[in-house]
């Protein structure tokens, strides 16, 4: 501490630390959010085909919902946090 002081460097304390940690716990949720509601969508979709008979048809539907989902949750993190600076 004391030699970062020295320099004129100073440890990132008070909100803007607790803002920083915030922000990147929410960045470290994007990379798995397009995996999920994608991989939801195809199994939601795979399974509803087996039941209902419908072959391919719910499984294309319910996946690109689920890559709709992806991308808009994508927006919503990032417009959420950008907005602030």
């Amino acid at each position: 501490m004391k030699l970062l002081r020295n320099r004129g460097i100073r440890p990132e304390t008070g909100s803007d630390s607790a803002e920083q940690k915030k922000k990147l716990a929410a960045y470290s949720t994007l990379g798995l959010m397009f995996p999920v509601s994608i991989a939801t969508g195809l199994f939601l979709g795979v399974f509803l085909d087996d039941v209902l008979g419908t072959s391919p048809v719910l499984t294309i539907i319910l996946t690109l919902y689920g890559i709709a989902a992806g991308f808009y949750n994508f927006f919503k993190v990032i417009n959420k946090y950008e907005k602030r600076k």
